[in-house]
């Protein structure tokens, strides 16, 4: 078991939204594509009247603040984490909302009925759940007949692939952000979905990152749960190592690969 899915390790990530804010912040600033991954993401959701809505590993739950306007009056949207810190956070923006729920819940053990839901949606959070297999056979079964399943998450050619390389450049012993190591990305996706589900869609947004502050990359770095409790001591010199991969322009450019499957329920 690695760091993403140590479930010890990814709750003391998300005892609060600090840290995960910081890095969605980081990649509003500095991300190339300005239309935006959650309003590209959103605009892949087919949400009408009535609709019955659960996401798992909602985080602080940005994409609907920024949404919730558009969304039909009617539909029931449960939104649900398993620290219990995220869903405080969520409840406190949707305490006027009264078609939304807040639940603190296991993606491995979800507390509904067999085809309770229209759309189940877990983005970026698979890679954390120790038995994904497990998170799947529970999305499957908790959605209708002809219900979407929603899983965004990271490719194999992005960001984390160019931290790796760059951390062993810097100590080839530092095998930090090996995403080939990962338990769901673009790359294996369809595979683990295709043990439950055979209607599935990849989808992918084009984006990259530039900037030209390495400390602000270095800050980055160390809000991420692969990162949280080491001794930063021995990261001295880092920034000046990223700062040697600047553009004649004084950018680093970095590459970034995101995108969501879309599973349908036959």
């Amino acid at each position: 078991m690695s760091e993403m899915n140590n479930q010890l390790e990814v709750m003391k990530q998300y005892e609060d939204d600090s840290k995960f804010k910081k890095r969605q912040d980081f990649h509003d600033k500095y991300s190339t594509n300005q239309y935006g991954f959650r309003n590209w993401l959103f605009d892949k959701y087919e949400i009408v009247e009535g609709c019955k809505i659960l996401e798992l590993g909602c985080g602080n739950g940005r994409i609907w603040d920024e949404k919730y306007d558009k969304l039909p009056s009617n539909i029931c949207l449960t939104l649900s984490d398993l620290s219990e810190g995220m869903c405080n956070v969520v409840k406190e923006k949707h305490k006027n909302h009264k078609n939304v729920l807040v639940e603190q819940i296991d993606i491995q053990n979800i507390p509904y009925d067999d085809n309770s839901f229209d759309i189940v949606i877990a983005n970026h959070m698979l890679y954390h759940v120790p038995k994904v297999d497990k998170a799947i056979e529970e999305v499957y079964r908790v959605l209708k007949k002809g219900g979407i399943f929603y899983a965004s998450t990271l490719g194999t050619n992005g960001f984390q692939k160019y931290l790796n390389q760059k951390f062993k450049e810097f100590n080839s012993s530092m095998d930090y952000f090996n995403i080939e190591n990962w338990s769901f990305t673009l790359k294996n996706g369809k595979q683990v979905l295709s043990k439950k589900f055979k209607d599935i869609e990849m989808y992918e947004y084009k984006d990259s990152i530039q900037l030209s502050d390495e400390n602000e990359l270095v800050e980055w770095i160390f809000t991420s749960v692969v990162m949280q409790d080491l001794d930063k001591k021995q990261f001295n010199g880092l920034a000046e190592h990223f700062a040697k991969y600047k553009d004649e322009k004084g950018m680093l450019n970095i590459p970034k690969q995101v995108g969501c499957f879309i599973s349908v329920k036959r």
